[in-house]
């Protein structure tokens, strides 16, 4: 018969002998599940340069494309088309940086018709979510008035107001007013004027010292009525 020393030896050899043999088997399972998750890796890899390659093999056929959603009006599938070719590092492929710039445009005027004031940080926060790149372009309000709106001298002083901003600051109190009758009008966020009889087209611009943006719109000044100057005298 066995001792009982011998016998603990072998009860402690074949607790090692599973241990590394359940230690093995996890070994081997995780060799086996870090080579499929390589090769499956691997694969993607390639149907991601598959995908690359089909893209930039057709980049014209697909630009094309982009331009008939843009030329629709469809800009949220213009920009999900953006998207694509920024990430294939095509961002600067023929029109598209002009394109990006009125879809940010548009989409921003169409924000800031439902804010009555707005600051900076909301157009930079703005700017964000639209989620097409930024750049240092000078953009131009014109809070006021509604375009082709009819005034007339008694309404005098007509308020201009308008707001000129860039990601790198507020420069509204830098734009330039002019009137394709009165010339020059003067400077400032908000400008106090007496304008001439006739068709004015007011234009702001403003700048942030890279950049220069516009906004335009149509004031008429018409004569008063008569009814209104006998109704002032009296």
């Amino acid at each position: 018969m066995l001792s009982s020393k011998k016998k603990y030896s072998i009860q402690v050899a074949l607790m090692f002998a599973v241990f590394f043999l359940v230690l093995s088997s996890l070994i081997f399972r995780l060799i086996g599940e870090m080579r499929s998750e390589s090769i499956r890796e691997e694969a993607e890899q390639i149907e991601k340069q598959r995908i690359k390659t089909q893209f930039l093999s057709n980049i014209e056929d697909q630009y094309q494309q982009m331009q008939k959603l843009y030329q629709a009006k469809e800009y949220e599938k213009v920009i999900d088309m953006i998207k694509v070719f920024n990430q294939y590092d095509r961002s600067d492929y023929k029109e598209l940086a002009t394109i990006k710039k009125e879809i940010r445009l548009f989409y921003l005027k169409k924000k800031l018709d439902f804010i009555p004031k707005i600051h900076l940080n909301e157009y930079i926060q703005l700017s964000k979510d639209i989620e097409i790149e930024e750049d240092n372009s000078t953009q131009v309000f014109i809070r006021t008035h509604r375009y082709g709106q009819y005034f007339y001298p008694s309404d005098f002083p007509i308020l201009l107001e308008g707001i000129a901003l860039s990601v790198t600051g507020d420069f509204s109190e830098d734009i330039l007013w002019t009137s394709s009758i009165d010339g020059n009008l003067g400077k400032g966020k908000q400008l106090a004027v007496r304008l001439s009889i006739g068709d004015h087209q007011i234009t702001a611009t403003g700048t942030n010292g890279m950049t220069t943006g516009t906004m335009e719109t149509r004031i008429h000044i018409e004569k008063d009525p008569v009814f209104i100057k006998q109704h002032t005298k009296n």
